[in-house]
């Protein structure tokens, strides 16, 4: 009878002992695990940790730098992920275990790329021709794309490489433009020929006259499109609504730091403390353009939801299924 007993008490001890779960009940500790790529789209988040915004709120997080963020949110291995909503989208119209909570970041800062001697005029003049984009199912690959074919009847051919790959392909010439976004607009836009002139330009993206008629032609990616969104573990939201709710309270701070002065020398450092490859005078020239805020543009994430169903990477649009029912009346 006490050996039985003795047995019982060791089985007890060891089942307190393994590791908790990891996402759904709530991490030991209280930790969030932030699963990230290096990117200045997320400086929000490297400002709240760095200038102890999460501490403030009474949150512990760890940030881990992966390629595979939001499958890691999915599996319950990290607990938030900052992603591009496309990517985010597709799961969660799959039924996967993520949902968004917040913005990011609005407008999108992709825009077209091409050679200072590039001959496109007009946005017809695209027809056929090959540029390079990080995928089909980049939110503004998507929204270039449909303006094209909706309004010009014009579609290009895309080459799928990373940003920085991508102004590679366009230096080598591999490609005739690129849809880049910041700070790789800012990089593509430092560089120079022989001659000490601009090697590139921007087109078609609302600040930029093309045809040279002193007019701007539109934006092809459309008027202030959303940009990336902070995206969550379901069962991580559920069990710790509150934390969550802090977690964005805190980058909702950093958002103001960042918006006060983009360019400050400590904004500035942060960036490059987190995104090494990238040069200062480009992180300096793309900052003022990041519109850093936790408000979440609904109609237009759910616009880009319908037109991956258009393309048909996903059979059916989730609508307001896409956010966090928790955060309504909070971030959106």
């Amino acid at each position: 009878m006490l050996k039985r007993l003795l047995i019982c008490l060791i089985a007890a001890v060891t089942a307190l002992a393994l590791p908790l779960p990891a996402s759904a009940a709530g991490r030991e500790g209280g930790k969030i695990i932030v699963a990230d790529a290096n990117s200045t789209h997320h400086l929000n988040l490297y400002v709240a940790y760095e200038k102890g915004l999460f501490k403030k709120y009474g949150l512990t997080v760890e940030i881990k730098q992966t390629s595979s963020g939001v499958a890691a949110v999915v599996g319950g291995e990290a607990d938030i992920v900052f992603n591009c909503p496309t990517g985010v989208i597709t799961p969660i119209a799959k039924g996967q275990n993520i949902v968004i909570i917040a913005q990011v970041k609005i407008p999108c800062t992709s825009v077209l790329v091409v050679p200072v001697s590039a001959p496109f005029k007009k946005p017809a003049d695209l027809k056929g021709v090959q540029l390079a984009g990080l995928s089909n199912t980049c939110c503004a690959v998507i929204a270039i794309r449909d303006t094209l074919k909706q309004k010009y009847n014009t579609e290009f051919t895309l080459t799928a490489l990373a940003p920085g790959a991508a102004l590679a392909a366009l230096e080598s010439k591999a490609v005739a433009g690129a849809i880049l976004e910041e700070p790789f607009v800012a990089e593509a836009l430092l560089l120079k020929d022989a001659a000490g002139k601009p090697k590139y330009k921007t087109i078609f993206d609302g600040k930029s006259d093309a045809d040279g008629d002193g007019k701007k032609e539109p934006n092809l990616a459309g008027v202030n499109p959303p940009c990336r969104t902070i995206n969550a573990n379901r069962d991580f939201v559920k069990n710790n609504t509150e934390k969550a709710k802090d977690f964005v309270k805190a980058i909702d701070e950093a958002d103001k730091l960042i918006r006060r002065n983009p360019v400050a020398d400590d904004i500035v450092a942060i960036a490059q403390k987190y995104v090494p490859n990238v040069s200062k005078q480009a992180i300096i020239n793309s900052n003022p353009k990041l519109g850093f805020q936790i408000k979440l543009d609904t109609k237009g994430l759910e616009g880009y939801a319908q037109a991956l169903v258009n393309q048909g990477t996903i059979d059916k649009n989730p609508g307001n299924a896409l956010f966090a029912p928790e955060f309504k009346g909070f971030t959106w």
